[in-house]
Formats: structure tokens, C-alpha cells, sequence
């Protein structure tokens, strides 16, 4: 089947306003920044052959007059002939991460003994551990797992693959809840919970964030991870303060470097206290303590 892509230029306000509206109705979406000073950015989508290309235009031009934008110039180029699944693992080597050993099925390689092994093959939600952001993810949770932090109730909020839940559960041995609000990457957490033998440990659930009472009954929580993006994380903020135990503690990704002041004023703000700061490039973890 024939692969296309979709893309056009937009900013940091209008890229997740665009790729929420395209989410639910092609392959992929995805965006990136090319220009900070000029706040220039670009979005794509992955469309197949089946789909109605210029429904998925109108799609964009309502988001656009709906939220007060500028509609996009977009283009459609059609993408050449090759397993995309294979490319990726081709370009996904094992990786060494904190306590962990995250590796892809096509890896022929054994698992060193004094690391945890977590089998993660690309597929259609976001978390393999190739990312800044999983990475400064996880050496936040096993600096925390190596300072004896006793975590009984945790949550990863905007789960993708599963990943984050899949180590906090194997570091704690304790039962994680994996939240997102795609399907499909909920199908794929618990795919990867069972995959890798703490499906008893992981509880997966299809919520926006914290809407409503499914994820907030669930809680206090003393232990959330969220690698979302930096807009929606400070929207959450106040939910987030909702549901964290006293002394709880936040591991927060997706942002910038430059972005670190406008999440940390949104979490401060609620009650959270900042403890410390991961970065990898231009990306950022941080952790708070409420």
C-alpha cells in the first residue's frame, strides 16, 4: 500500500492545536522545530492510499479557523517503496539506560547480568528509548529507585509504549497504572506489559489526562511520570496537584530546555517544590516533589 506525507509549516502554539486534530484520522503525525528564534516549525502526517487526502486538508483548515490561525500551505509527496518498521530497527541498537537494557526483537545480543532487560519494538506509540526525553526519563526514576525511594502507587501519565510504567514497575516491583488518551497506544503498553512478563503489574487505561474520575479514583498517587509535551503538561498542573500524595513525587518531560521556566512556574504554582533537573541536548526531565 501506498505511503504519503503530509506537511507544512506552523508554529509552536498551532503545531499541537494541528496534530490533535490530525491524530485520530491518519497514520502519524508528528512535529518538529527547525528555527527557534523565528518560532518555525513543521508538522507532518503519514497518510495512506485509502484516505481521503483533501478531507484531511479540511480537517486542517476548520482547526485553523476554529482556533483563529493562519490556514497552512500543505503538500502531499508520496513516500518511497520501503518497510518502515524494518528501517527502524535497523537504526534502533540496543541501548544501556540507568539499570536497563532496552533492545528491539531483531536484536541477536544477550542481556548483560547486571541489567534489566526490556524488549520494545517500533511500532505505533511513541517510547522505544531511543528519545532524550524517555532516556532523561528513566535515569530520573533509577537515580530515585538507587536512593531507596519506597514508591508504592505509581502513574504514567501519556504512557505511549508503556515504557516508564514498564520500569517503575520493575524497579519497585509494584503495580504501575499507564494512561493515554490513543487507543492504539494503550494496546501497545499492555502488548509490551505482557511482552515483557509485568502485564500483572500493569494496569493500562484510555483517558484524556486527568478528565473525569477514572484516573483521579484511582489515586493518591506518590509517583507520576509524564512525557508529554510542555503545553499540556502546564494545563495539567492543577489536576496533577489534585492527585499526588503528600511528599509524591513528578518526573515531567517533552520540553525544551527553554521551556523549563514556564513548566516549572505552572508546577511551583499548584505546590510543587523543585528538586533537580535532567538534560540530554536540547531536552529536558524534571523532577518535583509536592
Amino acid at each position: 500500500m501506498k505511503l504519503y506525507k503530509l506537511s507544512f509549516d506552523t508554529t509552536s502554539k498551532a503545531a499541537p492545536i494541528f496534530g490533535e486534530a490530525l491524530n485520530e484520522f491518519v497514520l502519524a503525525v508528528s512535529w518538529y522545530e527547525i528555527d527557534e528564534d523565528a518560532d518555525y516549525w513543521v508538522l507532518e502526517a503519514t497518510l495512506n492510499e485509502t484516505m481521503d487526502h483533501e478531507a484531511v486538508r479540511q480537517l486542517i483548515k476548520e482547526a485553523a479557523h476554529h482556533h483563529g490561525l493562519t490556514s497552512p500551505a500543505m503538500t502531499v509527496a508520496e513516500l518511497p517503496d520501503t518497510d518502515w518498521l524494518e528501517q527502524t530497527w535497523k537504526n534502533f541498537p540496543p541501548r544501556q539506560i540507568g539499570n536497563f537494557f532496552i533492545y528491539g526483537s531483531h536484536t541477536k545480543t544477550e542481556i548483560p547480568d547486571n541489567l534489566i532487560g526490556l524488549e520494545i519494538n517500533a511500532a505505533t506509540a511513541f517510547g522505544s528509548g531511543e528519545h532524550e526525553t524517555t532516556t532523561a526519563c528513566i535515569e530520573a526514576l533509577t537515580k530515585m529507585y538507587r536512593q531507596n525511594y519506597p514508591f508504592k502507587k505509581p502513574l504514567d501519565m501519556g504512557c505511549g509504549s508503556g515504557i516508564l510504567a514498564m520500569v517503575i514497575a520493575k524497579l519497585w516491583g509494584v503495580s504501575a497504572l499507564a494512561v493515554d488518551n490513543d487507543p492504539e497506544s494503550v494496546r501497545v503498553a499492555a502488548a509490551n506489559a505482557e511482552l515483557n512478563g509485568c502485564a500483572h503489574l500493569i494496569t493500562t487505561l484510555c483517558n484524556e489526562g486527568f478528565d473525569g474520575t477514572a484516573v483521579k479514583e484511582k489515586g493518591p498517587f506518590d509517583l507520576v511520570a509524564a512525557n508529554i509535551l510542555a503545553a499540556p503538561l502546564c494545563e495539567m498542573a492543577p489536576d496533577m496537584a489534585d492527585c499526588i500524595a503528600s511528599a509524591g513525587r513528578i518526573v515531567l518531560s517533552g520540553l525544551l530546555t527553554r521551556q523549563i521556566n514556564d513548566v516549572r512556574q505552572a508546577y511551583e504554582a499548584t505546590g510543587f517544590n523543585f528538586i533537580e533537573q535532567h538534560l540530554i541536548g536540547d531536552w529536558a526531565a524534571l523532577v518535583l516533589e509536592r
